[in-house]
């Protein structure tokens, strides 16, 4: 299976407004239909919710964590970005974070071939997410697909 990837960029404030940009992103490509349960996300990065950690933390060192800000706690986890795409598509079928620096598209082929199966799968999005923080702003590069 030859797997053909498009390439995600863009800047942002948190991984909350990275991930919406993605998704509006997508959302703009043509025939991407999902299909509930029947659908997938494959989500793999290293270092996913790092950056929201610090800066809850930060928040609640400089606040008191009292009063920490509590809308970013949700994206401290690694899983939250996954979570997110799989909500906005409508995705309910398999979640996947793996906490991989690289991808290795073997391992992806064979596990998507296995859930499709396993699942009666329709699909997939598949995303390799690789986030950095850049002067005060993060930025992500990342590249997805459709397994079909």
């Amino acid at each position: 299976m030859l797997i053909k990837w498009k390439t995600f960029k863009a800047k942002g404030d948190s991984e909350a407004d990275i991930a919406t940009q993605f998704v509006a992103s997508v959302k703009a490509e043509r025939d991407l239909g999902f299909y509930k349960n029947q659908s997938a996300v494959y989500f793999i990065t290293a270092n996913a919710g790092n950056f929201s950690s610090i800066a809850f933390w930060e928040n609640a060192l400089q606040h008191s964590p009292r009063f920490a800000n509590p809308g970013i706690f949700p994206w401290t986890l690694a899983n939250a970005t996954s979570g997110y795409i799989a909500r906005q598509f409508g995705i309910t079928g398999p979640n996947y974070t793996i906490i991989e620096p690289h991808l290795n598209e073997e391992q992806l082929i064979s596990n998507y071939k296995m859930d499709k199966l396993k699942y009666n799968l329709k699909n997939a999005i598949c995303i390799e997410w690789h986030i950095k923080a850049v002067k005060n702003q993060l930025s992500v590069l990342a590249k997805w697909t459709i397994l079909r």
